[in-house]
């Protein structure tokens, strides 16, 4: 017998009550052409790809109800914001929260009741606002972890806007107004290791680095000029007093034609002016060549 063709309105994942609705019978809903991304959840299998959190999330909405949005690390990664690897690619359970009756309790999903708290669409998707996020993820991520999304959050180069450029005082408000909930303190913590200008997470990562290290805290992508007035560039990190820049180069540096040319021909010019420049890549910033970069940018400020 030929099987029941799956109906349009159903081209995308849906629940099992909806497909009853649509005639479709629990023997067609086993059919191997169907996946189950969640309990009651089916998906056509030739898109049984789950790649990022976000996928995972918009194949829950079928069965999210009224007053649930994703909440936590979840959020702060559809908001595009540097969570933990494992938590982007979708390998971590996914948090839920509801303001109204009881948690959310649903195999691969972490329940929360909390108070109600700003929410926004996402792609479709119901997500709590940002900084609402961040101060309730302290029990789930790590200090540093933590300091990325602040200076994200302060920074700016999330594609989002509304997770982009906020204020410092927008955090200290929302560390204020959330109370004792679990993991404050890590917040806090981390909230006093933010700064605003931040442009990416390794820049986050090389700053703790070096003022971890006892070396004087640096300034953060300022515009800086020669003695003329020509503008040179902004450093990613920069010791003016000593015309110190450092510069951290992932792969794009490289894969990019343009801005290869680009880096040469500015670093060319920060020369010229008397600056001295330390490039550094992800391989510098662990390890025994973290303690090289160390003592290099020691003996340079020295």
């Amino acid at each position: 017998m030929p099987r029941i063709a799956i109906p349009r309105h159903l081209e995308q994942p849906f629940s099992v009550a909806q497909g009853r609705a649509a005639g479709l019978g629990p023997e067609r809903m086993r059919g191997p052409d169907l996946v189950r991304p969640h309990h009651g959840v089916r998906a056509a299998a030739d898109d049984d790809r789950v790649d990022t959190v976000g996928d995972r999330a918009r194949r829950l909405m079928p069965v999210m109800v009224d007053g649930w949005y994703f909440s936590y690390v979840t959020a702060l990664a559809l908001w595009g914001l540097p969570v933990p690897g494992g938590v982007h690619r979708g390998h971590e359970p996914l948090h839920v929260s509801s303001a109204t009756g009881r948690s959310v309790r649903r195999p691969g999903v972490v329940g929360h009741r909390v108070a109600p708290v700003p929410l926004r669409l996402v792609d479709g998707l119901p997500v709590a606002e940002p900084i609402s996020a961040w101060v309730r993820s302290g029990q789930l991520m790590g200090l540093d972890d933590l300091v990325r999304v602040g200076d994200a959050l302060a920074g700016s180069w999330s594609p989002l806007l509304e997770a982009r450029r906020r204020r410092l005082d927008d955090l200290d408000r929302a560390i204020f107004e959330v109370g004792r909930v679990r993991g404050i303190t890590n917040v806090r913590e981390a909230r006093a290791l933010v700064r605003p200008g931040v442009e990416s997470p390794k820049e986050t990562e090389l700053r703790l680095l070096l003022i971890r290290a006892g070396l004087p805290e640096p300034e953060i992508n300022v515009r800086t000029h020669d003695r003329r007035g020509r503008y040179l560039g902004r450093p990613d990190l920069r010791y003016a007093w000593c015309k110190l820049a450092i510069e951290y180069e992932g792969d794009e540096h490289r894969r990019d034609p343009w801005r290869f040319r680009q880096d040469i021909l500015r670093r060319e010019r920060f020369a010229d002016a008397g600056w001295r420049t330390v490039r550094c890549i992800d391989d510098d910033l662990r390890g025994r060549r973290a303690d090289e970069l160390v003592e290099r940018v020691r003996r340079l400020l020295s």
